[in-house]
C-alpha cells in the first residue's frame, strides 16, 4: 500500500510539474522544496523505466514519451477527482471549468452570466477564454466550440446555427450610400478584416460580387475587434449574427448588405460520461433555458 501510495504522489506531482513546465512552480504548488519535487520525478521516472523531461538549463521540456503520459494521466486524474467531488456533493454546489473562444464569450456567454449566478449561487466559474481550447491542460469540465473539431472521445450537442452578416453603423452606410447604391457602394467602404480569417472573400465569392476587398481595408487580431471597430464608424465588418443581433436591435448597427448562411454551428462539449455529471449537466441544462 505504501508503494502505491508513493506512486500516486509522484504521478500527481508529475502532472502538476508537466502542466507548469517548472519544478519551482509546482513546488511552490505543491508546498515542497524544488528539491522535493525533482526527486518525486526522478524516482517516477526510474520505475517507468523512460524520461518524463527533457532538462535544460533555463527550460523543462516534455520528451515525447512524456507527453503522452501526461495527456493520458491528465484525462484520468481529472476523471478521479471529478468523481470524488460528485461523490462529496450533496447540493449543487462546486467549481465548473469553461472553456470557450473570446467573441463567444464577450458577446454571448458572458451578458448572460448573472443569470447562472442568480439560479446557481453556490458555483463557482472559470471561464477559459481562447481562440483554440486545451481541454485537458485546463482542466474544462465543459466548452463551446463553433464549426468542426477534431476532438475524440467527446459528448457533444449542437446549440444554434450561425450566418455572417455584413454591419456598420447608420452614419456610416449613409456616408458610402450603402442604402441608396446597394452592392455599388462596396467600392467605396472600407473593409474590416480579421486576421486568419477569409470570411469576406468568401462572401463576395458567394454572392457573386467583384470587388477589391483590399483597396481600403483595416485588419484587427480577433473578430469582435471588428465589430467594435464598426462601431465606431471605422467601416464595415463581417459579423456573425448571434453575436451582433443585440446592436441591430437597438439601432446602433444597420446591416446593408445580403447575409451569407453557413452550416457551421456552436456545440457543447464535454468528455464521453461527463455529461451525467450534476455539475455539467446543470450548466449544458441552463444553456438550454438561454435558448428558449
Amino acid at each position: 500500500m505504501a508503494n502505491q501510495q508513493a506512486l500516486l504522489r509522484n504521478l500527481h506531482t508529475f502532472n502538476i510539474a508537466a502542466q507548469r513546465l517548472s519544478f519551482t512552480v509546482a513546488a511552490k504548488e505543491l508546498h515542497l522544496t524544488q528539491g522535493a519535487v525533482s526527486h518525486r520525478i526522478k524516482v517516477l521516472e526510474s520505475e517507468l523505466g523512460f524520461n518524463l523531461f527533457v532538462r535544460g538549463t533555463r527550460t523543462l521540456e516534455l520528451t515525447a514519451e512524456g507527453e503522452r503520459f501526461q495527456e493520458t494521466l491528465s484525462k484520468s486524474l481529472s476523471a478521479i477527482f471529478g468523481e470524488i467531488e460528485d461523490i462529496n456533493s450533496t447540493e449543487l454546489h462546486g467549481k465548473i471549468n469553461v472553456g470557450t473562444s473570446p467573441a463567444f464569450a464577450n458577446s454571448w456567454l458572458l451578458p448572460r452570466i448573472s443569470d447562472f449566478k442568480r439560479r446557481y449561487p453556490r458555483f463557482n466559474l472559470n471561464i477559459f477564454a481562447q481562440e483554440s481550447q486545451d481541454f485537458h491542460k485546463n482542466h474544462l469540465d465543459v466548452a463551446i466550440y463553433y464549426g468542426d473539431t477534431e476532438l475524440k472521445d467527446m459528448y457533444r450537442k449542437r446549440l444554434f446555427g450561425e450566418k455572417y452578416i455584413p454591419v456598420c453603423t447608420p452614419r456610416y452606410a449613409k456616408e458610402v450610400g450603402a442604402f441608396d447604391d446597394g452592392l455599388e457602394s462596396l467600392h467605396r467602404v472600407n473593409f474590416i478584416h480579421a486576421l486568419e480569417s477569409n470570411v469576406w472573400q468568401r462572401w463576395i465569392k458567394h454572392h457573386g460580387i467583384e470587388v477589391n476587398l483590399f483597396k481600403q481595408f483595416y485588419c484587427v487580431s480577433h473578430r469582435d475587434m471588428g465589430v467594435q471597430s464598426a462601431l465606431h464608424d471605422v467601416g464595415v465588418a463581417m459579423g456573425r449574427y448571434q453575436f451582433v443581433k443585440q446592436y441591430l436591435e437597438t439601432g446602433e448597427l444597420v446591416s446593408p448588405y445580403p447575409s451569407m448562411e453557413t452550416e457551421m454551428s456552436y456545440e457543447v462539449l464535454c468528455p464521453m460520461g461527463s455529461d451525467k455529471r450534476p455539475k455539467v449537466d446543470t450548466f449544458i441544462r441552463w444553456l438550454d433555458t438561454q435558448l428558449s
